[in-house]
């Protein structure tokens, strides 16, 4: 792999099928809104934590997750059962959770393209 003048263009010969040489341009992989990636919370948030272990990542509040997002180029975030809200927030908590997340994706230019709900596992989904 060669590099040319400002790591801007990147030449990677292609050995074996082709043994062409393709030009690659960096911003060609960087996101754009028009891409539309977008991340769950849960994703980004998971603190790497499994059953044999503690966590080994920092956890990142939905607020850090939109900044630490729309930093990297990401159009939106979705929202995965309760990964926004607690399940047992009361209407108070849930409101300013929901304000504040609100207004961090209008000041980092976020969109939630999907927000799913915890419709299973609870008492009332028990026959």
């Amino acid at each position: 792999m060669q590099q040319s003048e400002g790591f801007r263009a990147i030449v990677i010969s292609l050995h074996g099928r082709t043994g062409q040489e393709v030009t690659a341009m960096a911003d060609d992989y960087h996101p754009k809104p028009e891409h539309k990636f977008s991340f769950g919370l849960w994703t980004v948030g998971n603190p790497g934590r499994d059953a044999f272990g503690n966590q080994v990542r920092k956890t990142l509040s939905p607020v850090e997750i939109v900044h630490l997002l729309a930093e990297v180029g990401t159009w939106g975030v979705n929202s995965h059962d309760n990964d926004l809200v607690p399940i047992d927030a009361m209407s108070k908590e849930r409101n300013q959770i929901v304000a504040t997340f609100k207004a961090a994706l209008d000041q980092m230019g976020v969109v939630v393209p999907v927000a799913t709900t915890k419709s299973h596992g609870g008492p009332s989904n028990l026959h």
